[in-house]
């Protein structure tokens, strides 16, 4: 999404059998994108986050938060034609004053929604197919960080929000401030009609992390891989006794977001240079190894937001580069050989139409089409 203070739009491109793509459309939210503070810099990384976007390829929804408009946009998705959005009601207030971040739960008829800003915490809504988000009750929980609207980034916000894979606890990441005030993995209990435990579960990352901010899940697992820029990453295992383990990744400069290649079964994680390190992990042990460094090529390109898609039996990495307004895409034929593969323009393709982009442009998810 844009996430331009002017107006809000989600930019759906076509992908093609070889990985490529090609933009398709950009459609308003109905809302307001709104840049966090960072030194006086309106550089990547807007939300100080992961996941503005989410969908659900159960009911073949997206979301998408307005943070200048503290609110969240509900789109239905074509499934024959994914590129195909049309927004379903109006956005909705989403409990808060700044949401950055917006998760799906397994059956696909609920969101719920992080807020960063002064008025801090998650809120859940029911997904109406034909008018939209509707307020779930018993399901704000405010998180009572000092913040300001916008946020101060990138310590001390709210990183992300996710639904563990069965939906029975609701993910939250917080970046701390230092390794003397570590932020945590925290996580509410769900019940059975949606509402949220009273009680939150916070898990502090193991000695080294300090600024839990990504959550990839590993698959039939309820393990979680954190990336933490701080020093690399963490993996928080939350069966049973809440294990945790942080782990160094040599070079890294600040590892901020993550994702998964089913096919490699690696983990890819980006820093705030453009760095991108692909890392297996091992379930029983919380370890990890480098499989992957690629530390030069892509420097300076803003690199942040990603997802991996799955076609023809190779997996494709589609990656925001923000620094350079562009889409990339990395096709992932095995471990530890990521390849470069297209360099898309986002700027040339809008600004035609009078949309503006720049490097507050965030989030990224992928949606592949459904077989007749």
């Amino acid at each position: 999404m844009t996430n331009e203070d002017s107006g809000n739009y989600v930019l759906a491109a076509d992908v093609r059998s070889d990985g490529q793509v090609e933009l398709r459309e950009a459609y308003p939210t109905g809302g307001l994108g709104l840049h966090g503070i960072n030194g006086g810099t309106t550089g990547p990384d807007g939300l100080f986050g992961q996941g503005c976007v989410a969908i659900s390829n159960v009911t073949n929804m997206l979301a998408a938060v307005n943070p200048g408009s503290g609110t969240v946009s509900l789109f239905s998705i074509s499934p024959s034609d994914p590129s195909n959005l049309t927004l379903v009601g109006q956005p909705v207030r989403s409990g808060g004053q700044w949401p950055t971040s917006v998760t799906f739960n397994k059956a696909g008829d609920a969101v719920c929604v992080l807020n960063g800003g002064e008025v801090n915490g998650v809120s859940c809504f029911s997904v109406e197919q034909n008018s939209g988000l509707m307020p779930l009750a018993d399901t704000t929980r405010y998180l009572s960080i000092n913040q300001t609207t916008p946020a101060a980034g990138p310590t001390n916000t709210v990183s992300q929000i996710l639904f563990s894979s069965d939906s029975s606890k609701l993910l939250v990441a917080y970046s701390g401030t230092t390794s003397a005030a570590p932020g945590y993995l925290g996580y509410y209990d769900v019940g059975v009609n949606g509402t949220l435990s009273t009680k939150f579960s916070a898990i502090a990352p193991a000695a080294g992390g300090a600024l839990p901010f990504s959550i990839t899940p590993m698959p039939g697992q309820e393990v979680y891989v954190v990336a933490d820029p701080a020093l690399g990453l963490e993996v928080f295992d939350l069966t049973g006794a809440n294990r945790s383990s942080a782990v160094g990744i040599s070079g890294q400069g600040a590892t901020c977001w993550s994702t998964y290649s089913p096919s490699t079964r690696s983990y890819l994680l980006i820093d705030a240079q453009g760095r991108i390190f692909e890392a297996t992990i091992d379930a029983a042990t919380l370890q990890s190894t480098v499989v992957g460094n690629y530390s030069t090529q892509f420097i300076g390109d803003g690199l942040i937001d990603s997802d991996v898609m799955t076609i023809n039996g190779t997996d494709y990495m589609f990656t925001l580069a923000a620094g350079i307004t562009s889409l990339k895409v990395f096709a992932l034929p095995g471990p530890g050989r990521l390849q470069s593969i297209q360099q898309f323009n986002i700027t040339a393709a809008v600004e035609p139409v009078g949309i503006v982009v720049s490097s507050s442009m965030q989030g990224m998810v992928t949606y592949a089409k459904q077989e007749q």
